[in-house]
C-alpha cells in the first residue's frame, strides 16, 4: 500500500470517526431530551393521579352526605291500598282507616289453623298497645272456603276486640299478593311498609318488631 492510499484511507478513518462521533452526541442529546420529556409524562401523571384520589375522596365524601341526608322513610314503599268492610258493614280503604301511627295488618281466615293459634297474642298485645299501634286484621273471605259468617262467627266466639275487617271483593288479598295465611305487614307512621312476612308470628317477635317500629 502507497502514502496516498495510506492517507486515503487515514482520512477515510478521520471522516467516518467524526460522523460517529457526531452521530453519537446526536443520539445522547436525543436520548437526554427522550429522558426528560419521560420525566415530564410521569410527573403529570403523578399529579393527576393525585387530583383523581382527591376528587375520588371528594366524591365519595358528596356521595356519603347524599346518602345522610336521604329520610329513613323513603327506604320504604308506601302501603297499597285496599278496600274492605268494617264490622258494621261498612266500606272503607286502608287510607281511611289509618291514623298516623304504626300500624299491624294481619291477614287471616277462621279456616286456617296457624291464624288461629296467634291471633290470641294478637288480641293481647292490642290490648297492651292500641293507645300506640294500629291493628288491622283482615279475614281474606273467598279464601280456603272463608265467608263472611264464618269469620264474623269464629270473632265472637273468641270475644276478640281488635278491629277486625272483611275483604269480601278480595282486594286486599290481591293488592298485597297473599299466597299463604297467616300473612303480617307492619307499617310504620308514615302509612310505608317496613317488614312483613307469611307465617305464623310469635307474641315476642312481633312486640320486637314493633319496638324497634316505634322507635325508628
Amino acid at each position: 500500500m502507497n502514502a496516498k492510499q495510506k492517507w486515503i484511507l487515514g482520512a477515510v478513518a478521520l471522516v467516518l470517526l467524526l460522523v460517529i462521533s457526531g452521530f453519537g452526541y446526536q443520539e445522547l442529546q436525543k436520548e437526554a431530551e427522550r429522558q426528560e420529556k419521560s420525566q415530564t409524562r410521569e410527573q403529570a401523571q403523578t399529579e393527576e393521579q393525585t387530583g383523581t384520589e382527591s376528587l375520588s375522596e371528594e366524591t365519595k365524601k358528596n356521595e356519603t352526605a347524599s346518602q345522610e341526608e336521604v329520610p329513613e322513610a323513603a327506604e320504604y314503599a308506601a302501603a297499597p291500598d285496599f278496600t274492605v268492610w268494617d264490622q258494621e258493614g261498612n266500606q272503607t280503604s286502608l287510607k281511611e282507616i289509618l291514623e298516623g301511627k304504626p300500624a299491624v295488618i294481619n291477614f287471616w281466615t277462621s279456616k286456617c289453623p296457624p291464624c288461629k293459634e296467634e291471633m290470641p297474642d294478637f288480641e293481647e298485645l292490642y290490648q297492651e298497645m292500641k293507645d300506640q299501634i294500629q291493628f288491622i286484621m283482615v279475614d281474606g273471605v273467598g279464601c280456603m272456603g272463608e265467608t263472611e259468617e264464618s269469620g264474623r262467627a269464629y270473632v265472637e266466639e273468641q270475644g276478640f276486640t281488635f278491629p277486625v275487617y272483611y275483604d269480601l271483593e278480595m282486594d286486599a288479598v290481591i293488592n298485597y299478593g297473599i299466597q299463604a295465611f297467616p300473612t303480617t305487614y307492619i307499617l310504620n307512621a308514615e302509612g310505608r311498609l317496613v317488614t312483613g312476612g307469611s307465617g305464623m308470628i310469635s307474641k315476642d317477635i312481633l312486640l320486637e318488631l314493633l319496638d324497634q317500629v316505634m322507635e325508628s
